[in-house]
């Protein structure tokens, strides 16, 4: 596996792991991350996006949420806008086929 190779697989590996407690989090707490404004909300700490209370939960998803945001950062100056983008829409694609994420599916 060539260099390169390790540090996409690496990046895709984090943002997986991540992007999948996120997603299982918000179904605890019944939040449709990508309809607009969502993700500002829960950054914001305003619980009320919630269809259902779960303050634990909430919380860590707010936490991971800035994790998210994090990697995504280290994966673009690692890899690149271009390959970061993919790792992010077949992240997407895949949770999306799982949980009700919101946004245009």
């Amino acid at each position: 596996m060539a260099k390169s190779d390790f540090g996409h697989v690496w990046h895709e590996k984090q943002l997986n792991t991540v992007d999948d407690e996120i997603a299982r989090l918000a179904a605890i707490c019944d939040i449709r991350m990508l309809d607009p404004g969502v993700i500002e909300r829960v950054i914001n700490g305003d619980d009320s996006v919630c269809g259902r209370s779960n303050e634990k939960a909430f919380k860590q998803l707010r936490s991971l949420v800035g994790l998210h945001y994090s990697l995504t950062a280290d994966s673009i100056q690692a890899i690149g806008p271009e390959e970061s983008r993919k790792i992010l829409d077949r992240i997407r694609e895949r949770i999306g086929q799982r949980y009700d994420i919101g946004g245009e599916q």
